[in-house]
């Protein structure tokens, strides 16, 4: 049986490509290549990436939505630029998140999903181990990003991706050093093992606790002019 569908193939392509456009500028905003507050150069960026200008501008406004872009009318689109007060609340929000996650995934966690986690945990040891900050970086977001998905909640998993993305404007360099880096990956294996155990009420402290002692090194490692 063939289904029937309204959709045109047109429309499709161009939807696809507006997604495509989008990923390629927002890692272009999370790596720091284009930096907060800065004006993004429509025709320099169209170039670059060999599109129209419609996939473009269509792109910019998922941006804006998504909180990574300000669009300001008769100006242009811009990089949001993330105070310190708003990085403050945005961890506070994750923190509240965390605690959710743990609960629901140490109930709900299977054992390949376990096994998972481990590894993720070991490969944040040996990045630790070599001093390998953007490593322990990249590692340190699938290891919370795993323990959201985990949880089963679409709504969950959408504000976690949303705050987290906000808050790498803020947070675009490595803020641990060797000791911290060590606490934090102990802060891991704490969660995983209450995980493991299915202690849901002791992976949710764990987890909104590591978030918090994430917003205090933060804090640590900022300069007295970036306070």
């Amino acid at each position: 049986m063939t289904l029937e569908t309204d959709a045109d193939p047109v429309l499709e392509r161009t939807g696809s490509l507006t997604t495509i456009v989008r990923e390629k500028i927002e890692r272009m905003i999370l790596s720091g290549e284009i930096a907060g507050g800065e004006r993004l150069n429509e025709n320099a960026l169209a170039a670059q990436l060999n599109v129209s200008r419609g996939p473009l501008r269509e792109a910019t406004w998922s941006l804006e939505q998504a909180g990574l872009v300000q669009i300001v009318r008769n100006r242009g689109v811009f990089v949001r630029k993330i105070s310190l007060e708003e990085a403050l609340h945005l961890y506070d929000v994750r923190s509240g998140l965390a605690r959710v996650a743990g609960r629901l995934v140490a109930s709900r966690v299977t054992a390949e999903q376990i096994a998972v986690l481990t590894g993720l945990y070991e490969a944040l040891e040996r990045a630790r181990e070599t001093q390998d900050q953007a490593a322990y970086n990249e590692g340190n977001r699938r290891f919370h990003t795993r323990l959201v998905e985990y949880t089963g909640n679409n709504r969950l998993i959408s504000y976690h991706e949303t705050t987290e993305k906000e808050l790498r404007l803020f947070v675009r360099r490595g803020v641990l050093g060797p000791a911290r880096l060590r606490v934090s990956n102990r802060e891991h294996k704490q969660i995983l093992d209450c995980i493991a155990k299915g202690d849901d009420e002791g992976a949710a402290t764990a987890f909104e606790r590591h978030i918090l002692n994430g917003k205090q090194r933060m804090l640590e490692s900022l300069s007295p002019a970036e306070i």
